[in-house]
């Protein structure tokens, strides 16, 4: 048989060279092996994991749910900064100073008085040059602690902002810290405040559960220092001479009788977590802009009504005690369980002057159910309106 160009490889042929020529073209079968991730891809990957988790650990920032406090990490174990002129090598570095830290803490502040100091005018006073920081370390940190509410006359000029307390967001040595901070920068001349000062003001104005006024802070003398010890300040003589009254411990908030510990702890924390940054921790809120919930009849009020407002939100304008509010509450339904809602109802109602009595998840379940087709925000008038077997769902 003659052989052709254009010889398929399948026909017979008696050149067995052809043949093999043919079967060596032949592409191999399809294969349903799984081919294994070469070994310097595996130890790549496995490098960046050891690398991440070594990162991790030594960035953390203490893991708080507030702020990045690079403070409690140490990226100087990967990272050793170079030393500095007149330091020998191996000599241990001086301890970080309060202001020097304070300088982390003060992030929180900057939205409002910004980072120059001067804050925001008619609203947030400056704290350049401010009589506030410069004079009395016991109205600065009382300041601190427990918020103020204006209005407030900084240099001459008025502010009608709120600033909201930090005794429960920030520990004492972070306050005392910010305070020093504060009082060292913007051409300020403040001297430093010890943790210890902190703790005494704490214990000082434990019984002060409202921000302060100005005129309430005026009442503090320019010139009152605090203790550089972990005890109380000793109470200040009065104009005719006689000690002032000591201060009294605050009694502890009245929980219902039926209310459990755990339910209580559990309602604390999620409001600690998601509600303080607008009601305080205190409970009396925002003066003009969010309500507040002590003593508040829609907290210790119908169970369902308080549910429904947790669960869908409301909206302003709002009058709580006789004083307006205007500002929109969001619904919390798609963020928090039905428990966790029954907790942080129970435990409002159990605080803040409330004597409401403890509330079960299954009252929350069913709130949920029978107005889950509102997709707005309560409004005062529905809210006044209520009975718990009505409204309908909307």
């Amino acid at each position: 048989m003659k052989p052709s160009p254009d010889r398929i490889d399948y026909r017979e042929t008696a050149d067995i060279t052809e043949v093999h020529a043919a079967v060596q073209r032949e592409k191999p079968e399809p294969s349903a092996d799984v081919t294994p991730m070469p070994l310097w891809l595996t130890g790549v990957c496995a490098g960046a994991m050891v690398w991440a988790g070594t990162y991790f650990g030594i960035f953390h920032g203490g893991l708080s749910a507030n702020v990045y406090n690079e403070f409690e990490s140490s990226p100087a174990v990967l990272f050793p900064q170079p030393p500095k002129v007149g330091v020998k090598p191996g000599a241990d570095a001086a301890p970080q100073s309060l202001a020097d830290m304070g300088k982390g803490v003060y992030g929180q502040c900057v939205a409002c008085h910004q980072p120059s100091g001067l804050g925001v005018a008619g609203q947030f006073p400056p704290l350049a040059k401010s009589e506030f920081v410069n004079g009395s370390e016991k109205r600065l940190v009382a300041i601190l602690l427990k918020g103020i509410q204006g209005p407030i006359t900084v240099e001459g000029k008025p502010y009608n902002g709120a600033m909201p307390a930090w005794e429960a967001q920030l520990s004492p040595k972070k306050i005392a810290a910010v305070a020093s901070y504060v009082r060292r920068e913007w051409g300020n001349t403040g001297a430093e405040i010890s943790e210890a000062k902190v703790l005494a003001a704490k214990k000082e104005f434990a019984e002060q559960t409202a921000p302060f006024t100005e005129a309430e802070l005026l009442k503090i003398p320019a010139d009152a220092t605090l203790p550089d010890e972990g005890g109380a300040a000793a109470p200040a003589p009065t104009p005719g001479g006689a000690p002032a009254p000591a201060v009294q411990t605050p009694a502890a908030p009245v929980a219902s009788a039926n209310a459990s510990p755990e339910q209580l702890a559990e309602g604390k924390k999620h409001y600690m977590m998601i509600c303080v940054a607008c009601h305080q921790p205190t409970g009396a809120g925002l003066p003009g802009v969010f309500p507040p919930l002590t003593k508040s009849p829609y907290v210790e009020g119908s169970p369902e009504r308080f549910a429904a407002i947790i669960l869908k939100g409301n909206g302003g304008p709002f009058t709580v005690d006789g004083k307006p509010f205007n500002q929109i509450m969001p619904g919390q339904e798609a963020a928090l369980t039905d428990a966790k809602i029954a907790a942080i109802m129970t435990f409002v109602r159990a605080n803040f002057g409330n004597a409401g009595g403890p509330v079960a998840p299954e009252v929350v379940a069913a709130a949920r159910a029978k107005f889950a087709d509102h997709k707005t925000p309560w409004t005062q008038a529905e809210l006044d309106a209520w009975k718990d077997d009505a409204p309908a769902a909307k």
